[in-house]
C-alpha cells in the first residue's frame, strides 16, 4: 500500500482559537508566539481507500503551526526549517510523496529546498490547481455565452507558478490578457513568452483595481494574506475565480450579475475520510491535495510541481490523469 503526506496550516488567529478551543480573551500576539514555538505534528490519518481492485492508498495530514501572516513576516530560513520538519514527519511515517499545502508551497523556492532535505518526492500541487481553475473558467465562460475572442482576461499574481500556468494555458483563448503582480521583471518575461506563442494582446498593469475593472474573466492567485479586490468594482457579468488562500476577494453589497467562485478545487468521484475537517463541501478537495493523491495512485514518486516556472506539459499531464480517474474541476454549488 502506497502512502502520501500533505502539509497543512491554519489561516488566521481566529481559526487557531477554534482548532485548539482557546478562549477569546487570549490575545493574538500570545497565540502567534505559541504557534512559533510549537513544532510540526501529525494532524490526522487519511483512511485507506480503494481506487481500483488491488490498489489501496492511505495518507497523513501534517500540521505546520504557522499562519500566513507569520510565513510572510518571519525569516525565510525559519519558515523553511518548519516546512522541512513537517516533511520529515511525513517521511518518518513511510510516505513516498508529500504535498505542500497553502503558504508552505509559496515560501522560498517553492519546494526545491524542501525536496533537497528529504528522501521522498515533493509537489506543491500547483499544476492540478491551475488545470482545475482554467478548466472551470472555460466551462463557465461557455455556459454564460462569453465570446472569448472579444473578451479580456485578467490574471492577478501572474508572476507566480499558478498564475503563469494559467496565463500560458489561457492566453490563446482571449482577445486580451491583462497581467499584474509585484515582480515586474517576471511579468516582462511572461509577456515576451506569451507574445511568442500567440497573437493575443498582452498588457501589464501596475494597479490591480485598474486591471480588473474592465475584465470579463479574472483569475486571482496571489500570496497576499488579505483581501485585494472588492466585487463591487467589477464590470457587469464578470466571472472571477479566486484561487488564493486566504481569499483575496471581499464583497460589501450583493452582486447577482457576477459569478464568483473559489478556484483550484476538485470534485472527487468517491469519498475520502481525511480524519479532519477541510472546510470544503463534501466530496470536494483542494487541487494541491488532489495532485498529491493522483501522483500516489499513479506511482509517480518524483518531484513534480516545484519552482516558479512549471512546464505546461505537467498541467496537461496531470489534467489527463485527473480525468482518467474521474477527478473533475469544482465550479461551486451555484454554478453546477
Amino acid at each position: 500500500m502506497d502512502k502520501f503526506g500533505f502539509i497543512v496550516h491554519t489561516i488566521s488567529v481566529d481559526e487557531v482559537r477554534k482548532f485548539w478551543g482557546l478562549p477569546g480573551f487570549i490575545p493574538g500576539f500570545l497565540i502567534k508566539f505559541f504557534l512559533k514555538i510549537t513544532p510540526p505534528f501529525k494532524l490526522s490519518n487519511v483512511k485507506e481507500f480503494t481506487v481500483k481492485p488491488g490498489r489501496e492508498i492511505k495518507g497523513y495530514f501534517i500540521g505546520c503551526p504557522l499562519i500566513p501572516e507569520q510565513m510572510v513576516k518571519l525569516s525565510e530560513k525559519f519558515v523553511l526549517k518548519r516546512i522541512i520538519q513537517s516533511a520529515k514527519i511525513a517521511e518518518g511515517l513511510g510516505v513516498k510523496i508529500v504535498g505542500l499545502g497553502g503558504y508552505t508551497s509559496v515560501v522560498g523556492d517553492k519546494g526545491y529546498t524542501v525536496a533537497k532535505n528529504v528522501n521522498i518526492a515533493v509537489t506543491t500541487g500547483n499544476s492540478l490547481t491551475a488545470w482545475s481553475a482554467t478548466e472551470a473558467v472555460l466551462l463557465l465562460a461557455r455556459k454564460q455565452n462569453v465570446d472569448l475572442k472579444k473578451a479580456t482576461l485578467a490574471i492577478i499574481g501572474a508572476s507566480g507558478s499558478i498564475g503563469s500556468l494559467c496565463a500560458r494555458r489561457l492566453s490563446g483563448h482571449f482577445a486580451k490578457v491583462v497581467i499584474t503582480a509585484r515582480r515586474k521583471e517576471k511579468l516582462e518575461e511572461l509577456k515576451q513568452e506569451l507574445n511568442r506563442t500567440n497573437k493575443t494582446d498582452i498588457v501589464i498593469f501596475d494597479d490591480i483595481h485598474q486591471a480588473v475593472k474592465e475584465s470579463d474573466v479574472i483569475i486571482v492567485t496571489t500570496s497576499a494574506p488579505e483581501a485585494l479586490i472588492n466585487l463591487n468594482e467589477l464590470k457587469k457579468g464578470a466571472i472571477i475565480c479566486d484561487i488564493s488562500i486566504p481569499k483575496n476577494i471581499t464583497e460589501t453589497s450583493k452582486r447577482n450579475d457576477i459569478i464568483s467562485f473559489a478556484g483550484g478545487l476538485i470534485k472527487l468521484p468517491f469519498e475520502i475520510d481525511f480524519g479532519t475537517k477541510t472546510g470544503l463541501p463534501k466530496g470536494v478537495i483542494y487541487g494541491c491535495i488532489a495532485e498529491t493523491i493522483l501522483l500516489t495512485i499513479e506511482g509517480n514518486f518524483t518531484n513534480y510541481s516545484i519552482g516558479d516556472k512549471i512546464n505546461l506539459d505537467k498541467l496537461d499531464e496531470i489534467g489527463r490523469i485527473a480525468n482518467s480517474y474521474g477527478f473533475k474541476p469544482y465550479l461551486g454549488d451555484k454554478n453546477g
